[in-house]
């Protein structure tokens, strides 16, 4: 049981900060005329107001009013340290916050209703941003002098996931170059801070194809990203909707049922198919293909530890031919695993990036994370399972409404 106390100018403002931090599973344990010190003051000099003492019993039996409570003081918390940080106040008043919330946090128990943990996530994500703001100051941070734009939208990219050493370097950039004014108008902030994250983003574009030429482009990646489905799209993209000559060659010889997807969307769409096993069908089946304008290829999914697979996928992509290598991800993936991915199937030709999955997301900023650290652009989003719609040409406009909580992932 977590037990406050309060003081108010009266019982009504009283129970506001109690919901504020219980929610509806509070219970009042006392109450009381506050002898202490207060807000307000009669003229005579004597207190006024009231002092509740109220608790939170983390053993109700109702696992959603549990999840609900700690949702409600999640955001209360995300509010007041937002007032916190914008009257520029000490790191001791920060730190007891989240000594609080931690205990909040570890005497709860139990499941959550589904959708209500990515909530919760969400709200500590925030305070989390906030508490490592402040931490990395080292001195109390009226010293630094951070707009509360600033720290508005540092929270933002942080809740976002873009690691804080990219967010502060951002925000600290607009601290230098604005003027106080502008500082302090959310507007200017904003349209600074888009700029400098879209210089950030390297994007490709489509993939380039030339009259007379085969365009050769190779998706691989890691298991369960997607490929398949997204070699579908980009031949549906193609094909129907660009009405250019299209085949589909899949070198994927561990799963039949990707194989047999493949083909069936071939078979819908008109299109040649082929499955080969071996680099040398590979290139032969390349050269088959030589009058198309362009051949997609989907390839087996590799787990970045498996170094022999690699060095396979490594000969298969070793032809005459030149083969555009895209690298798929999933923007579900958590940061390390992304990092993970890179380092390994950087051992290829990569080409170009993209992102996968982004409809089962909440957060996106692990796409600006990676495409700062490997410096290979951007082509292409995926938004969904439906074929061909949910694929999207990237755009640094399209990656920082996501950032910053503007559009919802299916827009286009």
């Amino acid at each position: 049981m977590q037990v406050r106390k309060y003081h108010a100018e009266n019982m009504k403002e009283a129970l506001k900060l109690v919901r504020r931090d219980f929610g509806s599973q509070a219970v009042i344990l006392s109450t009381k005329t506050a002898g202490g010190k207060i807000a307000g003051e009669r003229t005579d000099g004597t207190k006024r107001g009231v002092e509740v003492v109220a608790a939170l019993d983390y053993d109700f039996d109702s696992s959603a009013g549990r999840t609900k409570s700690l949702s409600q003081s999640a955001k209360s918390k995300v509010s007041s340290w937002k007032e916190l940080l914008s009257e520029r106040v000490s790191l001791e008043n920060i730190q007891h916050e989240l000594k609080e919330l931690k205990k909040m946090m570890g005497q709860s128990h139990g499941p959550c209703e589904e959708g209500s943990k990515d909530l919760i996530c969400m709200e500590l994500k925030e305070l989390k941003g906030m508490t490592q703001f402040l931490l990395r100051q080292a001195v109390p941070l009226e010293h630094h002098e951070f707009s509360e734009q600033l720290v508005h939208f540092y929270c933002q990219m942080i809740k976002q996931e873009i690691c804080e050493e990219i967010a502060l370097k951002l925000i600290k950039e607009l601290k230098q170059d604005l003027s106080p004014d502008a500082l302090r108008d959310r507007d200017q902030v904003r349209d600074n801070l888009i700029s400098r994250i879209e210089k950030e983003l390297p994007l490709a574009g489509p993939i380039d194809l030339t009259p007379g030429k085969v365009k050769i482009a190779a998706l691989v990646g890691p298991t369960g990203v997607g490929k398949t489905t997204t070699v579908a799209k980009l031949a549906a993209l193609y094909a129907l909707n660009k009405k250019r000559k299209v085949a589909l060659v899949t070198i994927d010889t561990y799963r039949i049922a990707a194989v047999e997807q493949l083909r069936v969307y071939s078979k819908i769409m008109g299109l040649p198919f082929a499955n080969v096993s071996s680099p040398k069908e590979f290139g032969k089946t390349l050269a088959q293909f030589a009058d198309r304008d362009l051949i997609l290829v989907d390839t087996a999914g590799r787990s970045p530890r498996d170094q022999s697979q690699m060095e396979e996928l490594k000969s298969f992509l070793r032809q005459s031919f030149p083969v555009e290598v895209h690298l798929a991800m999933s923007v579900t993936h958590k940061e390390d695993n992304l990092s993970a991915t890179v380092n390994q199937f950087g051992l290829l030709p990569i080409d170009r990036i993209i992102f996968t999955k982004l409809d089962e997301s909440y957060t996106y900023g692990s796409m600006v994370n990676q495409l700062v650290r490997i410096k290979k652009p951007l082509s292409f989003l995926t938004t969904g399972q439906k074929v061909p719609e949910d694929i999207e040409i990237a755009t640094k406009k399209r990656i920082v409404s996501l950032i910053l909580g503007e559009r919802d992932v299916h827009y286009c």
